[in-house]
């Protein structure tokens, strides 16, 4: 109950986000019926659809469905109040939740300034460490991997611009 309330309320945010940014995009001078904006408004309004059907399906919930002697919304609580406690007993998965995408973050920020090579390599070890990986053979071999495999295919065969600093 309150977990949908909250995505719907993200859904409603980032379509509120998404619909603004998209309206900034360039409109090409009406040389296309649908421009640039057109499949991030249709997302935006996806989205929308979404949340308002999500807010609709639990309201609905609340005012009529009961679970054995207690009201709908009054179980969703104890379910709330007992998922509070295993977050509590699970830290490590909660550390692990936050630093993710944390990381992700940094890794987009230092790919411009650092270069693909550096930044995937550091990301890459960083994510499998928090992830539990300990075998040092694994932490290295994994990420000069994947950076050779995205360099080969991206830059070689597609011809994709990455921002390298020495490939």
């Amino acid at each position: 109950m309150i977990g949908n309330f909250i995505t719907s309320v993200l859904l409603l945010i980032l379509s509120g986000v998404i619909y603004a940014e998209s309206s900034k995009m360039p409109n090409l001078g009406g040389m296309t019926l649908a421009g640039p904006g057109f499949f991030p408004k249709c997302c935006a309004a996806f989205f929308t659809f979404a949340a308002v059907v999500l807010i609709i399906q639990e309201v609905y919930k609340i005012i009529t469905v009961k679970t054995g002697d207690t009201a709908y919304a009054k179980a969703e609580l104890k379910k709330a109040v007992d998922l509070k406690e295993t977050i509590k007993n699970n830290l490590s998965g909660v550390f692990r939740m936050t630093v993710i995408p944390i990381l992700m973050v940094l890794y987009g920020i230092s790919l411009r300034g650092i270069g693909f090579e550096i930044s995937t390599f550091v990301f890459l070890i960083a994510s499998m460490a928090v992830c539990g990986e300990r075998s040092w053979k694994r932490l290295l071999l994994i990420p000069i991997a994947a950076i050779i495999v995205v360099y080969l295919l991206f830059i070689k065969f597609l011809r994709v611009a990455i921002p390298t600093s020495f490939l």
